[in-house]
């Protein structure tokens, strides 16, 4: 009879289909554990990431919102500087009348 390692070529061919067997279910059983696992993950995060999508839509119209804003700003900063150098010409103006009154 042959043999392989002391076994016989039957003995050899239970061991092999009994580890077979035996990584097969742990195939399966880490496989399937993996798959509930992301599932609950998932299920964890959902309200977390919609939470953020939220946010993320909300700083964006926050921008939008500032920008419009800074423009608004720009707008009356020059509408300030405009009626800061009328009112140096009506100064002006004004200083020049009096020392046209002062002089006659």
């Amino acid at each position: 009879m042959h043999t392989l390692l002391g076994y016989s070529w039957a003995e050899i061919a239970s061991i092999v289909a009994i580890l077979s067997v035996l990584f097969s279910g742990i195939y399966w059983l880490i496989n399937h554990g993996s798959k509930a696992f992301n599932k609950n993950i998932n299920s964890v995060l959902k309200p977390f990431y919609e939470q953020l999508q939220a946010l993320i839509v909300n700083i964006q119209k926050l921008n939008a919102s500032f920008d419009k804003q800074q423009v608004n700003v720009e707008r009356l900063e020059k509408r300030v500087d405009e009626h800061d150098r009328r009112l140096d010409r009506h100064h002006e103006r004004i200083k020049s009348l009096f020392e046209r009154k002062e002089n006659e």
